[in-house]
């Protein structure tokens, strides 16, 4: 017998409580006062790859601004780039954001660290909108002060 044997159990009761807590918290709380989101859905077609095009190209500014990109897309994930919820918490989400199922086009909202909404967009993801809204923020303005202090 190993290690394994013994510590098997352990250790599968330790991801169980981790695991159903974070299956039972609300979807957005292990990301408050961490990051902004940007919960997405998209449908199915082309334009999911535009969006992932146009994550690419900003992600650094995405980085900067302690952006994390969440795919609430019916069915299958659309954008590799966003993270995946599960099933239950992307329905949570979707009741949340009063967010259609059906829905035709793309939508997007922009969600603070703070957890509240702060902006939508249907249709096409204009980043550079949203970094000029996120460096107008308080908490944001903090960061880059905190950020220039550091630097000097």
């Amino acid at each position: 017998m190993n290690i394994l044997t013994y510590a098997r159990p352990v250790i599968l009761a330790t991801l169980s409580s981790v695991w159903a807590h974070s299956i039972s918290a609300a979807p957005l709380d292990a990301f408050r006062d961490l990051n902004r989101l940007i919960v997405m859905s998209l449908p199915q077609g082309p334009v999911a790859g535009k969006v992932v095009a146009a994550l690419v190209l900003h992600r650094v500014k995405i980085d900067e601004r302690d952006l994390k990109i969440l795919d609430v897309s019916e069915g299958a994930q659309r954008a590799a780039a966003g993270l995946r919820l599960n099933p239950k918490q992307i329905i949570a989400l979707r009741q949340q954001f009063n967010l259609a199922l059906g829905e035709p086009r793309p939508f997007f909202i922009l969600v603070g660290k703070d957890g509240g909404e702060k902006a939508r967009q249907y249709g096409t993801l204009e980043l550079e909108k949203w970094f000029d809204l996120i460096d107008e923020m308080p908490m944001r303005r903090q960061e880059i002060e905190n950020q220039q202090k550091r630097n000097n």
